[in-house]
């Protein structure tokens, strides 16, 4: 695969077997949403891989003895020649797509969270690292008992979970969450995340990390500069201090009845009050927590304000293969035609894509001190 800059080079690996290159590989993720999805299209001799035989990629019955098939591991290895090769992605094949070439629907390391069932009640005495230690053992059980279902035998580590993960902040606050319906793992911390705001993901050695940002993070700071590895960029000038936020955090106090907190006012109230603040227009953010005191659904609220008003500049960045970039991971930007846009940056979302035109990050990226 070639471009007018670098030669592209890549290799895909299924249950540890090469398959050689892929054809197209495309991958989003983001900070709100747990896992990472992607799509990788192979050519026809990858579906007879290690079979001889002239006609073998075009049999169907191949794909019985074949490592591609649901559950399989798929490892996606890019770079430039004379240049450092990367895991681009380390995931599992989620479904195959029918016809060819070969398309492969592929979850990340959090698609282990998706077997299995959990239907529990956590009271008020629970924490975020209880819930997800209680989810993940199921969910690796599920998922093993799969795996042998399709005949797969590669080892696969277990998922961790580990408090003192640099993403981001654990959050430690008891609270209580009640899980009917029997969810799968996967559902029930991604239902976590959006209840509490937090920030989640499965990293490539399976570390599970959840929890709200951190202002003075330890992750790369990478530098990225409009004359040397930005090849593109919308960079939208905010300023969130003077932005007129009607932010309001319900939640459900300890003797059941609902409340109502305003961001950035000391006294709330109940949501059948009919107060001047009922009548604030202003740009709306509605959310909800699992706090069941005025005073932490209130401070809660407080900083969801916070957060909002942090806001500054934000917008996507559009850059090579290198340096590498994830999720998280902060950004020294550097912007020679209007360098009020420029200064340091988070990436809060990710996006890569590699077919015959090259291979391209895109980062979604704010300013925003993000902490919750």
């Amino acid at each position: 695969m070639n471009t007018n800059y670098f030669i592209c080079r890549n290799e895909v690996y299924i249950e540890g077997e090469s398959v050689g290159e892929f054809e197209s590989f495309s991958y989003t993720d983001n900070s709100r949403i747990l896992g990472a999805s992607a799509e990788l299209v192979l050519p026809l001799y990858a579906i007879g891989a290690g079979k001889k035989g002239e006609a073998g990629s075009r049999m169907r019955a191949i794909f019985s003895n074949s490592p591609i098939k649901p559950c399989a591991k798929v490892d996606v290895y890019v770079w430039y020649e004379g240049y450092e090769r990367q895991l681009k992605y380390s995931g599992f094949i989620e479904h195959i797509g029918d016809g060819f070439p070969t398309r492969l629907y592929l979850n990340d390391n959090s698609f282990i969270l998706r077997f299995g069932q959990i239907q529990k009640a956590w009271d008020g005495n629970a924490t975020l690292q209880q819930i997800a230690k209680d989810c993940i053992p199921i969910a690796q059980k599920a998922f093993k008992e799969e795996r042998k279902k399709q005949g797969l035998t590669m080892d696969i580590p277990d998922l961790t979970y580990n408090v003192t993960d640099t993403n981001v902040q654990a959050v430690t606050t008891s609270l209580s969450f009640r899980n009917w319906g029997a969810r799968s793992p996967y559902e029930t911390v991604q239902k976590l995340m959006q209840l509490l705001c937090l920030y989640g993901g499965v990293t490539q050695d399976y570390n599970l990390y959840i929890g709200a940002g951190v202002e003075n993070s330890t992750r790369p700071i990478h530098d990225l500069d409009t004359r040397v590895n930005v090849i593109g960029r919308d960079i939208v000038p905010v300023d969130g201090r003077f932005v007129d936020y009607d932010v309001k955090i319900t939640g459900i106090l300890a003797n059941g009845k609902k409340y109502t907190a305003t961001g950035g006012y000391g006294t709330s109230k109940s949501a059948k009050s009919n107060d001047g603040f009922d009548k604030k227009y202003g740009q709306p953010f509605r959310g909800y927590c699992t706090l069941n005191t005025p005073k932490a659904i209130q401070e809660f609220a407080d900083r969801q304000l916070a957060m909002l008003k942090g806001f500054r500049n934000k917008g996507k960045l559009v850059c090579l293969l290198y340096p590498r970039v994830e999720l998280l991971d902060q950004i020294q930007y550097y912007d020679y035609s209007f360098p009020k846009l420029g200064g340091q940056y988070y990436v809060l979302g990710y996006s890569f894509v590699a077919n015959e035109e090259g291979y391209y990050q895109t980062l979604e990226v704010t300013d925003q001190i993000y902490l919750i």
